[in-house]
């Protein structure tokens, strides 16, 4: 087993200043990254009055985890391509991926919140058009990786052309590359610098739930990272992602290849305290992510929801479907073992500084999971990561 850990920076109720966020996180990146974890994932979200989901660039925190640690990776978990424009996304990762020495994976995902879409780019929103949406995605992503592997960036698609034609290059005065410029002096091919320090570029994450994402996921060969899936829901999501990296890859893929589950963790010294401590912050926490993603999300597939599944108690609706890794470090290892041994999944993320803890609760429950728990798994090995290239061309470990 593997075991990253996840960064969203919440604050309900706005009890701490920003700074103070800042100091909380720092003491707990220092901590993860002597204590043999693997990548530090951080979100994306904008406009978070409420006090959830208040880290606004992953690539920038990015940069300061990178220059206080020396063992974490750096996760951008997920950076939302369509808030971006994707020559500017290409050359931050690129950089970070420099500034951190090849510790960068990147996570990317397609945004969800409309009240995002609506004030950085309309014409991607999702939830006017889901389809339009997964479009500009993917294409942005081909634009990213082609800065990323083309010595002169050159792309025409259905949302964006570059460079932008019959313009004239600025540099003539330096001898004529052909690369860049035409004869009469046209700019028709960019050069994005940097490149990434890895080969060909970063180990490249899709976080998401639907199961026709996964297919895509696997088509694009990227892995992916996913949280809202149930027991049979996550079974149901490998499946469909198994089969389609086997024939994107020519070869069959492993259980469990290229992907990740991220859970709620918290570990007390028994079930009783880690129930006391959590419960409350878990139905704050859900009853505000509810907002946005309904309950059939979290559930099994097909699985008919009573009226009290509907509106009852996220506790009791989320615990019994596999979403909650809260109690005793017994429990939580069989939790984890569990997953290991039914599913084939070998990465977990651990979301763990739960909205509402105490500072001191956050560093127990870490503590806890580093003594407690992670020596009873062998995470000597390197989880199964796909190649975001085909092989030959500079298959990437990501680990």
């Amino acid at each position: 087993m593997k075991f990253d850990y996840l960064f969203t920076m919440d604050n309900p109720g706005n009890e701490y200043r920003y700074g103070e966020l800042l100091d909380m996180a720092t003491e707990q990146i220092l901590h993860l990254d002597e204590s043999g974890f693997g990548t530090l994932w951080q979100g994306e979200h904008h406009f978070g009055g409420e006090g959830f989901e208040i880290n606004p660039n992953p690539i920038l925190a990015g940069a300061y985890v990178a220059g206080i640690t020396k063992n974490l990776r750096i996760g951008t978990g997920a950076v939302t391509p369509p808030f971006w424009h994707p020559l500017r996304l290409a050359e931050d990762l690129a950089l970070l991926d420099q500034m951190s020495k090849g510790r960068l994976d990147i996570g990317v995902a397609r945004g969800i919140q409309r009240r995002e879409f609506t004030n950085f780019n309309i014409e991607a929103d999702r939830g006017a058009d889901e389809q339009k949406n997964w479009r500009y995605f993917l294409e942005q992503l081909e634009v990213v990786k082609k800065a990323w592997t083309q010595e002169a960036l050159v792309h025409h698609g259905e949302f964006f052309t570059f460079p932008h034609p019959g313009v004239k290059d600025s540099a003539t005065w330096y001898p004529r590359n052909p690369l860049w410029r035409s004869e009469d002096d046209e700019y028709v091919g960019m050069s994005i610098i940097p490149k990434p320090y890895q080969k060909p570029y970063p180990s490249m994450w899709n976080l998401l739930d639907k199961t026709p994402g996964f297919k895509t996921s696997a088509e694009e060969r990227m892995n992916v990272i996913t949280w809202l899936r149930s027991r049979e829901g996550l079974r149901e999501a490998m499946d469909v992602y198994q089969e389609s990296l086997s024939e994107t890859l020519g070869r069959p893929a492993a259980r469990g290849e290229g992907v990740s589950l991220m859970r709620m963790v918290y570990v007390a010294d028994t079930d009783e305290q880690a129930e006391a401590e959590a419960r409350e912050l878990i139905e704050a926490l859900f009853n505000y992510v509810g907002g946005v993603r309904p309950r059939n999300m979290f559930a099994n597939p097909g699985e008919p929801l009573t009226d009290e599944d509907q509106t009852g108690s996220w506790w009791k609706f989320l615990f019994p479907r596999e979403h909650l890794f809260i109690g005793s470090p017994e429990t939580v290892r069989e939790q984890i073992e569990h997953l290991n041994v039914e599913y084939g999944v070998d990465r977990l993320v651990l979301w763990s500084w739960i909205p509402g803890l105490t500072q001191e609760q956050v560093m127990r429950s870490n503590k806890l999971f580093v003594d407690e728990v992670m020596p009873h798994f062998d995470s000597s090995f390197s989880p199964t990561v796909t190649p975001s290239m085909p092989e030959g061309f500079g298959p990437l470990t990501g680990d």
